[in-house]
């Protein structure tokens, strides 16, 4: 038995981190996307290539090991789960092997006097790549591993209420929590790493294993495992023959290109059949140009944000000035300047309109623009303009602040001059500063040097809205703290079902947003485009890669050479996450 009773992580939840990203396979409808030119009918053919244009390249993934970016994708390529999740009608669903070819369970059984525990039923005649068999046992070394705090994996938090992971034989593996609550399920179907493969490695060095060097040399489960890797240019992902169900593809070239102009000028020119991070001018543009592209949808994954630091601008520490910065910005105008009505909503709260048990627009709607009530909040809070030039004063000092942001990215800029505007209209400051993305996340993450940022937080897939809220934890970039709502969130924790816990989330939530420490801006999608070639894709609000097995190329189109790499000078990173800079 490997014990896991000795970790308590402070911060739980998935910052999968979508969030954060995204811990098993997922399905979707692939009606959802957005059709207009689109191939309907034909039948699936194998062979062939489909090239894809990421923003960013793979660094170490494994699934104890992953960060954030193109990593936390491959999660849904190269390691299966327990189960294979998808998202549902507004919540998590958990499939086995009958629904989905990705999960490793057939079967699942709550045991024990108060169903505290969970018994998996493993598919046996299952291998890993290089042949060796997957086992319970796999299962077992795989969640001590997240449990190591020396290993240091994002997932520890996932095992902070698990007390141990029992192998009763080859195939059956037993999950004992601490006590039943809503997310079992979850937290025991993250991916399984290979045990014969880092067994012998220290914990504390996994996240530097040699194989990183070598990644061809990676041992997986899923239907694909890397070809090649040339780092900074693409990496090559061919079939793995032990897959339960054989791709149709004979392989998927991921090419890294930064630049967002360059991606989809790639899949104009047919270079690329996939590319991700879409702005929502280029699909607007590209509609009426290229009716033959097809446009998929992450719905409302992400949260685009200004994070007010009350340690480091004391007047931020006021709740009534950070009202006045939020009645003071028209959300629904930014909306429809930079032509975003489509892909985004106006943002309330940490939950966004995926949760259908969740997002309550009519019991929690967004703050209305009033710059008149603005001003009067600030003049009641003793900011007035003395002397006349514009800006107001509070004890001799201007109210003026730097608002960061990471550079490269269009929309951003676009949106931080908006807001400077939208401020100095009602007296405030902001000065704006662009920074490289790692600095950016560096001073709001990391250090939280910052005073107000304009950032981005992937929407997590549970209720559990802890990582951004607790104390303690290294995402709560406001450094929030309210008891009453630590109360609600560790009572919402406590409940054994959902139906009990959403209640307590819901209140949670309103403190939160009633308290302005974020000015939430809107909820928005992740929109990828497509070219007719490619067929097959499942794109919802789970992810892009979850269906991999079943993608397929047409013969009725041929893709052509790619064109010559080069910065264009366009937008970089297009959103900003606690593990990626997609």
């Amino acid at each position: 038995m490997t014990s896991l009773a000795g970790v308590r992580a402070a911060v739980r939840g998935a910052l999968c981190v979508a969030v954060l990203v995204l811990a098993a396979c997922g399905g979707g409808d692939e009606e959802k996307g957005d059709r207009a030119g689109a191939p309907k009918g034909g039948q699936p053919r194998r062979g062939g290539t489909a090239v894809i244009a990421e923003v960013t390249e793979i660094q170490t993934p494994m699934p104890v090991t992953w960060h954030g970016g193109l990593d936390a994708d491959m999660m849904d390529v190269m390691y299966m789960g327990l189960t294979a999740a998808r998202w549902g009608d507004g919540r998590l669903e958990f499939q086995h092997s009958d629904r989905s070819p990705y999960a490793l369970s057939w079967h699942r059984e709550f045991v024990g006097p108060d169903s505290a525990a969970i018994r998996y039923r493993m598919r046996s005649a299952l291998r890993w790549s290089d042949g060796h068999p997957i086992t319970a046992h796999d299962v077992v070394w795989t969640y001590g591993m997240y449990a190591d705090t020396t290993a240091a994996s994002p997932r520890v938090d996932n095992v902070a209420l698990i007390d141990s992971v029992r192998a009763e034989n080859d195939s059956t593996v037993v999950f004992f929590f601490e006590r039943r609550y809503p997310g079992m399920l979850f937290d025991s179907g993250l991916n399984i790493a290979p045990r014969h493969a880092y067994q012998g490695t220290r914990p504390a060095d996994l996240g530097r294993h040699p194989v990183f060097g070598r990644m061809q040399d990676l041992v997986v489960s899923g239907p694909f495992k890397v070809g090649t890797f040339q780092p900074g240019q693409q990496l090559t992902l061919v079939p793995n023959p032990y897959f339960p169900r054989q791709p149709l593809l004979d392989r998927i070239v991921i090419r890294s290109i930064p630049e967002t102009t360059t991606r989809f000028v790639e899949l104009q020119n047919g270079a690329v059949d996939l590319a991700r991070g879409a702005p929502f001018e280029v699909v607007a543009d590209l509609r009426t140009r290229r009716p033959d592209l097809g446009w998929e949808r992450e719905r409302m994954r992400f949260w685009e944000f200004i994070a007010f630091n009350r340690e480091t601008y004391p007047p931020f520490a006021d709740r009534d000035v950070r009202r006045a910065l939020t009645l003071a910005v028209n959300v629904p105008e930014i909306r429809r300047a930079l032509r975003m009505e489509e892909f985004t909503a106006h943002a309330v709260g940490p939950y966004s309109p995926i949760f259908k048990e969740l997002y309550d627009p009519r019991a929690l709607p967004p703050p209305a623009f009033n710059a008149e009530e603005a001003r009067r909040l600030l003049e009641q809070q003793g900011w007035r303009d003395t002397n006349g030039d514009g800006i107001r004063e509070k004890d001799g000092r201007p109210f003026r602040f730097t608002l960061i942001t990471n550079s490269g990215n269009q929309r951003r800029a676009d949106v931080s001059t908006l807001l400077q505007r939208y401020w100095r209209d009602i007296g405030v400051d902001a000065r704006l500063q662009p920074l490289e993305f790692g600095t950016f996340q560096d001073q709001m993450i990391v250090r939280k040097t910052y005073q107000a940022a304009l950032g981005s937080w992937g929407v997590q897939l549970t209720p559990d809205i802890t990582p951004l809220w607790r104390p303690e934890s290294p995402y709560n970039i406001v450094q929030y703290t309210d008891a009453q709502t630590q109360t609600l969130m560790d009572q919402a924790l406590a409940q054994p079902t959902d139906a009990l816990a959403n209640p307590l989330w819901k209140r949670a939530a309103e403190r939160i947003v009633q308290d302005h420490p974020y000015l939430w801006l809107y909820y928005y999608d992740n929109v990828t485009g497509r070219s007719s070639r490619l067929r097959g894709v499942k794109v919802d609000s789970y992810g892009a890669y979850q269906n991999t097995w079943e993608w397929w190329v047409s013969g009725e189109a041929t893709r052509r050479a790619p064109a010559p790499a080069g910065d264009s000078g366009a937008a970089g990173p297009d959103t900003a996450r606690p593990d990626s800079a997609r």
